[in-house]
């Protein structure tokens, strides 16, 4: 079993490595290839929260650490935490949803104090998870549906790894449900350096420009750089808008 184990790690490295160089070298055949993988995705799991727990339930990054991905590891995520922090302070935000919270893996390390935090996902089993073993006063824990719910009120909505996620209808949906949300603001994740933006079937990924169309989202009031440690995505952003800026 180990050595199976092994062998489909393996594979799914080497088809990462494969992605990536497809996307950096021959863009047009690897979106040509994202495209039909999607039609796959489309029919094998039929909504959303099919997708997102499957990659849950089969750690599809392939990271030990946290099944949310590479992305949140405590090394890659270090300048982060204490900027994340520093923000809430200066717009005195009070309150903040965190969706999608993943694991809480990086989170947690966060000083959320006078924060009344609120993760939220769409993945049933991880919501259950971190209900029992982090939730305490100021840090609760709910399924919640970006694109379909209705969100709780609060200060700020941090979507960090998410709308890259997402198609461009889904996108502006949770754009729409945002704003009726009445948070005051929004820290998303952004690629400033991408020069078009590309639809995906919600489930994949894909990094966006929010600048660029079919969002065209004005200049963000203030960014926090992630210092990404992939060279490829040096340019990863969490950056801020008013919530108002989406009604534009």
């Amino acid at each position: 079993m180990d050595i199976f184990a092994k062998g489909i790690r393996l594979v799914n490295r080497m088809q990462k490595i494969l992605e990536r160089s497809l996307r950096k070298f021959a863009g047009p055949l690897y979106r040509l290839l994202q495209r039909h993988s999607g039609q796959r995705l489309i029919k094998r799991y039929a909504n959303p929260e099919d997708r997102f727990s499957q990659i849950y339930e089969t750690n599809h990054w392939d990271e030990i650490e946290s099944v949310s991905g590479p992305g949140s590891t405590l090394e890659e995520t270090e300048p982060l935490r204490q900027k994340l922090r520093e923000l809430l302070s200066e717009i005195e935000a009070s309150s903040l949803l965190d969706l999608p919270c993943g694991d809480f893996h990086w989170m947690q390390h966060v000083d959320l104090a006078g924060i009344n935090y609120i993760g939220g996902d769409l993945v049933s089993k991880l919501v259950d998870f971190n209900q029992e073993k982090h939730a305490r006063e100021g840090v609760d824990f709910r399924k919640i549906d970006l694109v379909n719910d209705t969100l709780p009120l609060v200060d700020i909505i941090l979507c960090r790894d998410c709308l890259v996620h997402l198609s461009f209808a889904d996108v502006q949906s949770a754009f729409v449900n945002i704003t009726r949300s009445n948070a005051k603001w929004l820290l998303t994740t952004d690629f400033p350096d991408v020069t078009r933006n590309y639809d995906i079937v919600t489930g994949q990924w894909r990094p966006i420009n929010l600048m660029l169309p079919p969002f065209n989202l004005p200049a963000p009031t203030q960014i926090i750089a992630e210092n990404c440690l992939e060279i490829e995505f040096k340019d990863k952003n969490l950056s801020l808008w008013s919530v108002e800026e989406l009604k534009s």
